[in-house]
């Protein structure tokens, strides 16, 4: 039983280095952190220049329709209607996470076509209960703060 023991402790002994050696697999390169006050992504430089038409889907707490109404001072940009006419199409979800006081929203925008991703953001807006709309606007304004800085990062490429 002692034998046992002093093997046990041996191997767990001599194991450990090999184990601090070794790095934690990665899937990906790292992103920013997505708890800071958000985080833009942009999968496809290229794909997001050409954007000129986009269809919004419907979002919780109305977030599709405060995009909608941002997007029409936007000159680059036209919101259509019907999916078919549109190059891309923005899809997410907005929720209120009330234990925290938080307002989470996250939006995508993929091609409409292929399906393939474009730009991502996640948006995290603190707010006060009754205050809950604010924070819908607040946080689509930050979209489409992030989402005109990406086209211009992309553009500079």
């Amino acid at each position: 039983m002692m034998r046992r023991l002093i093997w046990a402790l041996a191997t767990c002994l001599l194991s450990t280095p090999v184990l601090y050696g070794q790095q934690a697999p990665t899937l990906e390169p790292s992103h920013p952190s997505l708890g800071g006050g958000g985080s833009p992504r942009t999968a496809n430089p290229r794909m997001l220049l050409k954007i000129r038409k986009v269809y919004i889907e419907r979002i919780d707490y109305s977030l599709n329709e405060k995009l909608e109404a941002d997007m029409a001072h936007v000159s680059w940009l036209k919101v259509v209607n019907n999916e078919d006419d549109a190059d891309a199409i923005i899809r997410g979800t907005c929720f209120d996470l009330r234990h925290l006081k938080r307002l989470h929203a996250e939006i995508y925008i993929s091609d409409r076509v292929s399906g393939k991703s474009i730009w991502q953001d996640v948006i995290r807006v603190p707010y006060t209960p009754p205050d809950l709309s604010k924070a819908v606007d607040q946080a689509a304004t930050e979209i489409l703060n992030h989402l005109d800085a990406s086209v211009r990062a992309a553009s500079r490429r």
